[in-house]
């Protein structure tokens, strides 16, 4: 987890850059702001990229030709912005994610790729809200991976050649990746925790208010579940900024589902450390009981190996009781494991199929808690 911070910009003054002077004689700059962008590199070979990544269940592989003047031009870019003039100094805040997402020299990479998710959707018959799944769990399924010599943004062309990156270079690929296909996404920034997450509309799934849903890119995730933490167990707690990415309208639709889900696999948790404590409870009752059902066992068979029959008779009630109260505490506490067991099963199926929330469904609705 790590995301550089956004006052890291180059103020250039060039006198290619000078329109004229005042009319008092002074000097007149233009105002304006250079974003971030690739300027290929000829002679470089292309590259072929294969992603496997596991999505409802089953592996999927995308291949795609990386253009190698685009990729070596993509990893030599300036990342920082260049302001200049009388730019006021938080005007390129906005534009700066979009900028690497949008860069124009990535369109046909875009394009290459969005075509490899096109045929598994229409393969696999997904809806609107499925193709936003597949391809949340590629880009989760990526190597989380932090460059802690370089702390700038990368192009997603890089990312996506590299199948790695931080948190907020797989949430710009990812990003592009639905605003490209008509999605109303949007890039989460939480200073304070230095993280970047990503966001798509999806009524009932708001964080915070920021009027999207989230999506960690950073770790597997249904849309719409924040982690407990990031990074070394760091809390999202501040309120973070949102930068839209394009002008996308779909959203997601899927929410109610998700919401279905997640409570389901908190009150699976909750139940099953209840139950718990009550198994542990019934162990130590077990324990407290065994002792006399022993003694009483013992006491007879002394008994019945000396011929006392009217002694052995008469410890026979005791032991009967004894007895009939151990195996009901006993009957109690396997009925307490048992119900422990299938409710740790529904959480366990839960955490174990984060790349199918339509099939985690599914299986809650024939295996309510």
């Amino acid at each position: 987890m790590r995301v550089r911070p956004l006052v890291a910009v180059a103020l250039a003054l060039s006198l290619a850059l000078v329109a004229g002077c005042n009319a008092d004689g002074t000097l007149r700059l233009p105002t304006g702001v250079v974003y971030p962008s690739i300027t290929p590199v000829a002679g470089t070979a292309n590259l072929t990229v294969d992603t496997t990544f596991t999505f409802e269940g089953t592996p999927r592989t995308l291949s795609i030709v990386v253009d190698g003047p685009l990729y070596v031009g993509a990893q030599q870019a300036e990342k920082s912005v260049i302001r200049f003039g009388n730019a006021r100094e938080n005007d390129w805040i906005s534009d700066y994610y979009p900028a690497f997402v949008f860069e124009k020299h990535q369109d046909a990479f875009f394009s290459a790729m969005i075509g490899q998710f096109r045929g598994i959707r229409d393969a696999s018959g997904l809806d609107s809200d499925r193709y936003v799944e597949l391809m949340t769990s590629y880009a989760q399924s990526l190597e989380y991976k932090l460059d802690p010599h370089n702390l700038s943004p990368k192009f997603p062309v890089e990312t996506a050649a590299q199948q790695a990156g931080d948190c907020d270079d797989k949430a710009l690929l990812l990003g592009g990746l639905l605003a490209r296909e008509g999605y109303d996404v949007a890039i989460l920034l939480f200073g304070p925790e230095q993280h970047v997450a990503l966001g798509i509309k999806a009524e009932g799934l708001e964080y915070g208010d920021t009027g999207y849903a989230y999506i960690e890119t950073t770790t597997r995730g249904f849309v719409g579940m924040p982690p407990d933490s990031v990074g070394n167990g760091t809390k999202l707690t501040s309120a973070p900024q949102v930068f839209k990415l394009g002008d996308g309208t779909k959203r997601y639709d899927a929410g109610a589902q998700v919401t279905t889900i997640l409570s389901t696999a908190a009150a699976a948790k909750q139940r099953a450390d209840e139950l718990a404590g009550r198994i542990n409870a019934a162990d130590t009752r077990l324990k407290t009981l065994q002792p006399n059902v022993t003694s009483l066992k013992s006491r007879m068979d002394a008994l019945l190996a000396a011929g006392d029959s009217a002694g052995y008779n008469a410890l026979v009630a005791s032991y009967n009781a004894a007895a009939a109260e151990y195996n009901a505490a006993a009957e109690e506490r396997n009925a307490l494991a048992a119900e422990h067991n299938r409710v740790v099963g529904i959480h366990t199926y839960i955490v174990e199929h984060l790349d199918d929330r339509a099939g985690t469904f599914a299986h809650l609705a024939a295996n309510p808690l």
